[in-house]
C-alpha cells in the first residue's frame, strides 16, 4: 500500500470528516486532502435520515475529488453508534501436553468462538474480533502460544458489534453517495490506538473521548483491549443545560462552555454573560449548571472503571480526547476523583504534512489509518472461505 492514496470517512454526530492520505517509503503519512462539515442525518452515532447523510457525504466528497483531481470510489469508515455492543468470553481446549498448533488448536477455538457469537447474537455484525489473552494451564499468561506445551489452552475473545440494521442504514447512505465501503471501524478504538504509543498500550491506559453527544471509555491492559463503553452524555448536554436553565440561546451557550475555564478564573470577557434583552447571567448559576453535568460524567466514568476493576491498573494513566477535552476543569475533576494524572493525547503517529492541526481535528481518521497501515496485532483477521456451509468467513490470529 506504499504511496497508494486511501480515503477515510469519520461519521461523527457533530461533524463528518474525510481525509485522503498515503503512506510514503519512509513510513510517514502524507496528507493529500481533508474536508469536514457539520453533520446532518446522524444522531448518537446512528442514521436518522439517509438522504440528508448521503448528501452531506457527497458534499465532502466533491470538494475532496476536486482538490486531488481524482475520483474516489472506495472508503474506510469510522462509526460510533450509541448501540455498539462489547462482548468478552473465554474458551478452553485440552492440549494433552503436546505442542500447540495453529490449525488444530488455535483455529478450532477461533471458529468455535465465532460460531457461539453468531448463534447468540444473530442480528449483530462483527466490526472487530480480538484476541484478549492466551493462558496456559488456566493461569500462565503468554503472548504467543504456538509451539509451547501445556495441558490446556485458554483464550479470551472480545467482539465489538452492531445490529445489522444499523449497518445496513449506513451502507445505504454511503452507497447512495457513490462509494464502496472497504471496512468499518469502531471510532473509539481507532482514537485510542492513535492517542497512545506502543509503550503506553503495553503498560495499560484508559482513553476517555469526550464527544458531542456521548462520552466513550476504552480500557487497555497488557496491550489488550479490555473493555469499551459509551456513555450517552457529551459536551452538547452542557449546552442544552445552559439553554434550559440559564435561558441563553444556542450560540451563547457554546461560547460560555468554551470559556468556562476562564469564567472560573474570573479572567474573561464579561460580555459573554450578557443574555437576551441585555439580561446579565450570574457566573455562580453558570458554575452550578456546568459543574453538575461534569460531575455526572465523571461519576459515570468512575463506575465504569470500578466495573472493570481497573482503578489501580489501566486507570493509572488517563488520556482524554475529543472536543470536550479542551475543558480543563473536566481533566481536573477526573484527576481528583481517580487520584491520578490526566493527559491530553500526544502525536505519536508520523505525519509529514503538519501545516494544520491535523492530529487533533482528524483523530478518528488518523487512528483508522494507523490500524490499516500498522494493524493491531491482536485483531483476528477475517478472510473468505470456499466452504459456504460452515461459516461465511474464517478467521485467523496470525494470517498475514
Amino acid at each position: 500500500m506504499i504511496e497508494e492514496k486511501i480515503a477515510i470517512l469519520d461519521l461523527g454526530s457533530y461533524k463528518i470528516k474525510i481525509l485522503v492520505i498515503s503512506l510514503n517509503k519512509n513510513n510517514y503519512i502524507d496528507i493529500h486532502s481533508k474536508y469536514s462539515t457539520f453533520s446532518s442525518g446522524i444522531k448518537k452515532g446512528n442514521v436518522v435520515d439517509i438522504e440528508k447523510l448521503s448528501e452531506q457525504i457527497k458534499f465532502c466528497l466533491s470538494s475532496i475529488e476536486k482538490e486531488i483531481n481524482q475520483k474516489i470510489s472506495e472508503i474506510y469508515v469510522g462509526i460510533n453508534s450509541i448501540d455498539f455492543n462489547f462482548l468478552t468470553f473465554g474458551l478452553s481446549r485440552n492440549i494433552g501436553s503436546y505442542e500447540i498448533e495453529e490449525k488444530k488448536d488455535l483455529q478450532n477455538l477461533i471458529n468455535l468462538a465465532f460460531g457461539i457469537f453468531k448463534d447468540n447474537l444473530k442480528t449483530n455484525k462483527v466490526i472487530h474480533f480480538l484476541n484478549s489473552g492466551f493462558y496456559l494451564d488456566k493461569k500462565n499468561y503468554v503472548e504467543n502460544p504456538l509451539g509451547l506445551r501445556s495441558k490446556t489452552l485458554d483464550i479470551n475473545f472480545s467482539f465489538l458489534s452492531l445490529d445489522k440494521n444499523i449497518i445496513l442504514n449506513y451502507n445505504k447512505a454511503i452507497t447512495k453517495a457513490g462509494l464502496n465501503i472497504k471496512k468499518y471501524f469502531y471510532s473509539p478504538f481507532a482514537t485510542s490506538i492513535l492517542s497512545s504509543d506502543q509503550d503506553t498500550i503495553e503498560k495499560g491506559f484508559t482513553n476517555i473521548d469526550f464527544g458531542f453527544d456521548k462520552t466513550c471509555i476504552t480500557f487497555f491492559e497488557n496491550s489488550k483491549l479490555l473493555y469499551s463503553n459509551i456513555i450517552p452524555i457529551g459536551s452538547n448536554h452542557i449546552n442544552n443545560d445552559l439553554i434550559r436553565a440559564a435561558g441563553v440561546n444556542k450560540d451563547l451557550a457554546e461560547k460560555i462552555k468554551l470559556n468556562y475555564d476562564k469564567i472560573l478564573e474570573n479572567n474573561f470577557d464579561k460580555s459573554i454573560l450578557i443574555g437576551k434583552d441585555d439580561r446579565k447571567i450570574s457566573s455562580e448559576i453558570i458554575t452550578k449548571i456546568i459543574d453538575a453535568r461534569l460531575e455526572e460524567i465523571v461519576e459515570y466514568i468512575y463506575k465504569n472503571i470500578l466495573y472493570c476493576r481497573s482503578l489501580n491498573r489501566s486507570a493509572r494513566k488517563i488520556i482524554v480526547t475529543g472536543g470536550g477535552a479542551e475543558l480543563k476543569i473536566l481533566s481536573s475533576k477526573l484527576s481528583k476523583k481517580l487520584n491520578t494524572d490526566v493527559e491530553h493525547a500526544k502525536q505519536t503517529f508520523p505525519i509529514k504534512n503538519t501545516e494544520f492541526n491535523i492530529f487533533s481535528d482528524y483523530m478518528v481518521c488518523l487512528g483508522i489509518a494507523k490500524l490499516i497501515f500498522f494493524p493491531f496485532k491482536d485483531e483476528i483477521k477475517g478472510f473468505s472461505s470456499q466452504n459456504k456451509n460452515f461459516f461465511e468467513k474464517f478467521y485467523s490470529m496470525f494470517l498475514k
